[in-house]
């Protein structure tokens, strides 16, 4: 065992040290730049949302861990207590059966990623109904506005691909014309997979805004730290901090 902990990270060998205090806390997060960047199965310290997470532990004198999951796996490590939590996420009735939830930290919406040689002109984000003519894509197991959806649905089979790097492939070799993502993703994939001359993003909401919030898990106990969470959430949010943080993810 001590062979063992020779080799590993020093934040891991913080983390069990102050474990037995109950000071220590075990997120997750699915593989989602500019939120979590990181490869499935590793420790994280780079993104949005381990930067809003690694503030509120250094207020309340935490150590906390970060690991890149797939998203199921993921939500079904924090529901049986197994990590301690999931980085900022949607509310929902179901999540809050196993999750307690803090306070709003950021807003995230869907837009259109979109083929720009396709669009020509002013265009009404909108308008699904004149929009439908083209082909969209989706992440598969993804929900982002039934009623848009359906417009879509009703003109051309809507395609599904793993991740949103699989959509800007489709994108790029015309199968499809347009594509749903979050946002702050949308701006930073297209940026960082050096597509910008052909692919744009709307930045036009689908449905309404959302708030994502930080969910710690009932089972193992985190969720005795929402108090706090909250506590540093307020004034980080008076200082201004959080919203400097929040504000990196358009950078």
């Amino acid at each position: 065992m001590i062979a063992r902990l020779l080799f590993m990270p020093l934040a891991m060998l913080l983390a069990f040290e102050v474990h037995a205090e109950g000071r220590t806390l075990a997120m997750c997060y699915d593989k989602y730049p500019p939120y979590a960047i990181g490869e499935f199965g590793a420790v994280t310290e780079s993104g949005i949302k381990v930067r809003l997470l690694q503030e509120i532990a250094k207020q309340l004198g935490l150590v906390v861990v970060v690991r890149i999951l797939p998203w199921g796996r993921c939500q079904a490590e924090a529901k049986e207590g197994r990590l301690d939590g999931i980085l900022p996420l949607y509310k929902t009735p179901e999540r809050e059966q196993y999750l307690e939830f803090s306070a709003p930290v950021m807003k995230q919406y869907n837009c259109f990623l979109y083929k720009k040689s396709a669009f020509h002109g002013d265009v009404d984000w909108k308008n699904y109904d004149k929009l439908k003519k083209h082909r969209l894509g989706m992440e598969i197991g993804s929900v982002v506005d039934k009623a848009m959806e359906a417009a879509f649905a009703s003109s051309h089979p809507i395609e599904r691909a793993a991740d949103s790097v699989a959509l800007i492939k489709m994108i790029d070799s015309g199968r499809i014309d347009l594509a749903t993502i979050d946002s702050n993703v949308g701006r930073y994939l297209v940026d960082q997979q050096g597509v910008g001359e052909t692919i744009g993003v709307s930045n036009v909401p689908i449905g309404q805004l959302s708030y994502a919030s930080f969910g710690l898990s009932k089972a193992s106990g985190a969720a005795r730290w929402i108090p706090e969470f909250n506590k540093a959430i307020e004034k980080m949010r008076a200082s201004g901090q959080l919203e400097k943080i929040v504000n990196a993810a358009g950078e």
